[in-house]
């Protein structure tokens, strides 16, 4: 796109009116604004919907229940994801702050997987993963293709995902969060914990994401109580 100054003289109007507007269009989505370089108009970017259907061909329940990945998820969209790692994977003690979340020793050791989330090359979403290294350790150094975690750990040890707990919010993103989703530091992201455990009752895997709000939808359907209507 024209530089700042151009598009101020050419619409009559102030560089600051124009860099607000500017942020907004990047806000929903519709440009980069890359620092020193200049502002690009993004390819068109579709909301990825994650749970109850509004589109046939759209997971009939969250990720994970139906599917195992996001990555599945959207494959069953048709869509292509690519795994981009921040950092190579590594086996490490779990320490204090991951440790209480797991509800395990601060010395366990853990699996971390540090990564982003492309689809059709458009960063969606961070992962900073925690897997108990006693069930899926073996995985270190395999960052290079996508391999099914749920159903590796059912092929290897024999344990099934069985349950998951998540817990969301909105929030502005920090710095390095904005700049691995390419994103403007006023446009909100999903904070989302998740817990995993297996049919045994392991929790066998905590993961952070940090979620492009505007390219992300999560719905939730539900039984109700009969003590509700009473």
């Amino acid at each position: 796109m024209p530089a700042e100054r151009e598009l101020a003289e050419e619409l009559h109007t102030s560089r600051v009116t124009v860099r607000a507007a500017l942020l907004r269009l990047q806000a929903e989505n519709l440009v980069d604004i890359v620092p020193r370089s200049g502002a690009f108009v993004r390819s068109n970017s579709a909301k990825v919907v994650i749970g109850t259907p509004t589109l046939p061909s759209i997971a009939t329940s969250p990720e994970l229940k139906q599917h195992g990945s996001f990555i599945r998820a959207m494959d069953a969209q048709g869509r292509q994801t690519l795994v981009r790692f921040i950092a190579p994977s590594t086996i490490l003690p779990v320490g204090n702050d991951i440790g209480a979340k797991m509800g395990i020793h601060p010395d366990t050791q853990v699996l971390r997987r540090y990564r982003v989330h492309l689809v059709e090359r458009i960063p969606y979403r961070i992962l900073d993963s925690y897997y108990l290294a006693s069930l899926l350790g073996a995985l270190l150094g395999k960052d290079d293709g996508y391999i099914p975690l749920f159903k590796w750990l059912r092929e290897h040890t024999g344990l099934k995902a069985r349950r998951a707990y998540e817990q969301l919010q909105s929030r502005m993103p920090t710095a390095n969060e904005a700049a691995l989703l390419h994103i403007a530091r006023n446009q909100p992201v999903i904070d989302l914990d998740r817990w995993v455990w297996a049919d045994d009752g392991t929790l066998f895997e905590y993961t952070h994401i940090i979620a492009n709000a505007s390219l992300h939808e999560f719905t939730y359907s539900y039984e109700i109580d009969e003590e509700a209507s009473r």
